[in-house]
């Protein structure tokens, strides 16, 4: 073979070699784009994922540069069409614990930390942090989630389980944990510490006269003067990081606790105990209405008058019981001898409840004298207590917890069906008619249905309502003098008499008093004590006569024990007594026998 012929040859091998190269790479050129079009057509799917998640995701580097971010997290950082790449992870998250923290396989951290989107605008978010295998390093991915709305839900769940709705002050159950606190923390440092029962006075007689709203008005009122006189001691000390200011809470209704800490000894309680009270007194603007509120307060000192929150809430309710017994708008520290009292009213609390099912009440008359005459001319009817283990009990000891528990109003109707059927087998007997005079409980009262009540026994024992008087305290009466007028004018077109009782001991308006439709006045006991020594009393028994002759109403003096008593009184011009110097409060068979 020619030298020419080799030569040919080896180009054609040549070409051939260049056209299988060209058409190999043709090949891998188509199959490059098409792996390149897949890798685009998969990042643009991954980006599509990623952007239509509702939670924030972000990308970054070891050194905290982000990398990449979706639509989520630009929203949630407000740099919509901005980027977030090239930002530090330390700006948008300033106290998080996992900057730094280096990424390996099956990394899993979950924090609730504070997003700042600027210098003035941060929220609370959950963030977890994860990784990510790319180009064999590990590279650290965060799912962020705001939980603002959470978090206020939470807030709003915690003040509800913890606040009370209407003063937002702590309620029962955060008052207990605290004060379990303060006690365990008292116990450490052998200190003293002080729990305060605030009650205030005569609150339920604002609520009926003045309605509920203006009773949650005023709650609101004393529990911000409350909080500011409290917080002259909120010096809150620090040690073993506990906290020792006051605690102030609602229990409910007008009930407030209070919890202070640290207590040098009883004085310092006292005087704190007196600075609230004094706080308290100031007037109160309640709807152009000016109002003066007290409050009675009951003190137990941990760890001596109880171990426990419960023991020693319940021997501070218990000292406060007995500041309202007592006079009220004071501060009692507890006792044990208080305990035994609490607990004897207790048990005739709970006796009372079966009382009046097993009969054991009675009606007893107290005779009504005639000043002129001495003749008997009515009686006052008392209910009495036949208790089958303690006896006889007067409604001195009874009546108050009757009245605190409710039970005082069936009891008040007891005895005037009681009294209406022995006054009408006394005339069908042919004894001589007298008038009978029924105290009329603030219950009865005020239960609208007194009226009807008296109607209706009036009606089945068929008594004439000349034989009846009710009488009503001046307390009562004044209460809501409006609606009063308008009662007893009910009752004086039927034919009741009426009366007043313990006349003098409250604050009667001479412009509704002469309105009033009453027949009598009865002066109270207090004042019949030491009319012979020439004391005030006296001069106040010959006003109230000199009152009640000027508005043609007759005088009716209790408590007269003495001739002497009798004289004055009846130089004074009353019209008739009542007392141990005629004979006490006696049995039905026994005023029948005075009848007779």
């Amino acid at each position: 073979m020619t030298d020419q012929a080799r030569l040919d040859r080896r180009t054609e091998r040549e070409r051939l070699a260049r056209k299988e190269a060209e058409s190999l790479l043709e090949i891998k050129s188509r199959e490059l784009y098409e792996v390149n079009q897949a890798l685009a057509e998969k990042e643009a799917n991954t980006r599509s994922i990623l952007e239509a998640i509702s939670d924030g995701i972000l990308t970054y580097t070891p050194d905290g540069i982000i990398q990449t971010s979706n639509r989520a997290a630009r929203e949630l950082f407000q740099t919509e069409g901005e980027s977030l790449e090239g930002c530090s992870i330390s700006k948008l998250f300033p106290d998080a614990g996992f900057i730094g923290v280096s990424v390996e396989p099956h990394t899993n951290i979950t924090q609730v930390v504070t997003g700042r989107r600027s210098d003035t605008d941060s929220f609370p978010c959950e963030v977890k942090l994860s990784s990510m295998a790319l180009g064999g390093v590990w590279v650290p991915i965060i799912t962020v989630r705001d939980i603002t709305q959470q978090k206020l839900a939470q807030e709003q769940i915690r003040r509800l389980a913890y606040y009370d709705s209407l003063s937002g002050l702590p309620n029962r159950t955060l008052f207990q944990d605290r004060s379990v606190m303060a006690m365990n923390s008292a116990s450490r440092h052998q200190e003293l510490a002080a729990l305060m029962f605030l009650d205030l006075d005569r609150f339920k007689r604002i609520n009926d006269t003045l309605g509920h709203g203006t009773g949650d008005l005023l709650l609101r009122q004393i529990s911000e003067r409350l909080k500011s006189i409290v917080r002259c001691y909120d010096s809150v000390a620090a040690v073993d990081n506990e906290e020792y200011g006051p605690v102030l809470a609602r229990l409910g209704g007008d009930e407030f606790t209070l919890l202070f800490q640290r207590i040098r000894n009883s004085n310092d309680v006292a005087r704190k105990g007196q600075r609230i009270l004094e706080g308290l007194r100031r007037p109160i603007v309640i709807k152009g209405r000016q109002m003066v509120i007290t409050a009675s307060i009951g003190i137990a000192l941990f760890p001596e008058d109880g171990e426990d929150f419960e023991m020693l809430l319940r021997n501070a309710d218990t000292a406060m019981y007995q500041a309202k017994k007592t006079g009220r708008d004071q501060a009692m520290f507890y006792s044990t001898s208080m305990n035994k009292e609490a607990l004897r009213v207790l048990g005739l609390e709970q006796d009372l409840h079966q009382a009046l099912a097993q009969g054991e009440f009675e009606v007893h008359y107290q005779p009504k004298i005639s000043i002129k005459t001495r003749r008997l001319v009515g009686a006052e009817a008392l209910i009495r207590w036949r208790h089958p283990q303690r006896g006889l009990i007067s409604p001195g000891e009874f009546l108050p917890v009757a009245e605190d528990t409710g039970q005082i109003g069936p009891i008040s109707d007891w005895v005037l069906i009681q009294v209406c059927q022995q006054i009408r087998q006394w005339l069908d007997k042919g004894l001589k008619p007298v008038q009978i005079s029924v105290n009329i409980s603030n219950q009865q009262f005020n239960s609208g249905r007194l009226l009807d009540t008296v109607r209706q026994v009036l009606a089945e024992t068929g008594l004439e309502s000349r034989y009846l008087e009710l009488e009503l305290t001046e307390s009562i009466v004044m209460e809501n003098a409006q609606q009063a007028v308008e009662t007893l004018n009910q009752f004086r077109e039927i034919g009741i008499s009426l009366s007043i009782d313990d006349f003098g001991t409250g604050y009667s308006s001479m412009s509704y008093l002469k309105r009033l439709s009453v027949d009598k006045l009865k002066i109270d006991r207090s004042f019949i004590r030491d009319i012979a020594s020439g004391s005030e009393e006296e001069a106040i028994i010959r006003a109230i006569i000199a009152l009640a002759q000027s508005l043609r109403l007759r005088v009716i003096a209790e408590g007269v024990e003495t001739e002497e008593q009798m004289r004055h009184l009846q130089q004074e011009g009353c019209d008739e007594v009542q007392g141990f110097l005629f004979s006490p409060a006696i049995e039905g068979d026994a005023f029948e026998s005075l009848l007779k």
